[in-house]
């Protein structure tokens, strides 16, 4: 249910990542230091031609998931889906594309607003918008993007990636303790493990070893795990970045989550390049989205033209793919 307001508020320090206009806001009273003033002569009214068709009604759109990548004191935030009680919900596409990009780019990332930004579950700060447009890529299909001043808590100053929601339903999230996670060995030696059990549950070839092909390796806690949680992802004759995919090639991601001193295989995607064209995933992030109680997982997915976004939600059963973009289906060709 998107709405729960949380019960437990723990205010921590904010890092000023620039300081042209800045504000933080401490035990109710908020302080910043302004910047000059915009100046009017370079803005700019936009108004009908005599006899011009009048614009096309607003699309109705209900909150986003917007995911953000850290550019040094800056971020660049792409939106993802719209979040529904029933789970994410694809942006219109087709002929409705341009509008609702631009729409977006009007109606919820104008320059001054802000967004509440996430890293592994925990809200960490909040990014203040500077400029935004309308483009093709780095994901699939015509976007809104916009890029802002990242103000963060002290423990997320290194975070590269990020989740973002708008500020009404953001701040509805407390700050929460946060801790970055890092590998350890035996982490790193479970996801090797867990490779090793989903290659022949998914019918894959062997690889000569599965350490060769592991190209990306996440930790992160999970709400009423025994420890961290591993996701790793394995490509065989690929690379996990953006383009063709050779002849053969296939990829496999696991999640493994602990059980004492083991670890069990709780997801497995598994996507032959041959038959249903490239789609390599990698943990993005996680966060309880639409705050229902449970956290759901954010994957980027390397497609050999362009990239896109996916989703897995913890069902009755485990861990099942529950959203990903129309231009991510098997075939598609991207």
């Amino acid at each position: 249910m998107i709405g729960r307001v949380p019960r437990r508020v723990l205010m921590v320090g904010i890092v000023i990542a620039a300081s042209a206009c800045d504000n933080v806001s401490w035990g109710g009273v908020e302080m910043g230091l302004q910047g000059p003033a915009a100046d009017s002569t370079n803005q700019t009214v936009d108004s009908l031609e005599p006899g011009a068709p009048p614009p096309p009604p607003p699309i109705p759109l209900g909150p986003i998931l917007y995911a953000g990548v850290r550019q040094g004191d800056l971020a660049r935030v792409y939106p993802v889906a719209e979040i529904t009680e029933m789970g994410l919900n694809p942006l219109p596409g087709g002929a409705q594309e341009e509008q609702v990009a631009r729409q977006i780019l009007a109606s919820r990332l104008g320059v001054g607003e802000s967004l509440i930004l996430f890293h592994q579950g925990v809200r960490v700060g909040r990014l203040d918008l500077t400029d935004g447009e309308t483009t093709e890529g780095p994901y699939c299909g015509l976007r809104a993007q916009a890029e802002g001043r990242l103000q963060l808590i002290p423990p997320a100053s290194g975070v590269q990636r990020f989740l973002a929601l708008e500020a009404d339903l953001g701040r509805i999230h407390a700050f929460l303790p946060f801790q970055e996670l890092s590998s350890v060995y035996e982490q790193r030696v479970a996801s090797l493990n867990l490779g090793s059990q989903a290659v022949p549950l998914v019918g894959a070839r062997w690889p000569p070893t599965l350490l060769e092909i592991r190209r990306d390796l996440q930790v992160f806690q999970l709400p009423e795990g025994e420890g961290p949680s591993v996701m790793a992802t394995f490509l065989y004759r690929d690379q996990l970045q953006v383009g063709p995919a050779p002849t053969g090639a296939y990829s496999l991601m696991v999640l493994g989550e602990p059980r004492g001193s083991t670890f069990d295989l709780t997801y497995s995607w598994y996507r032959d390049a041959d038959a249903n064209g490239k789609g390599a995933p990698r943990f993005f992030s996680r966060l309880d989205w639409d705050d229902d109680g449970d956290q759901e997982i954010l994957l980027e997915v390397m497609g050999e033209s362009n990239r896109w976004f996916a989703a897995l939600n913890r069902g009755p059963d485990g861990w099942i793919l529950t959203y990903q973009d129309p231009c991510g289906a098997p075939g598609s060709g991207t």
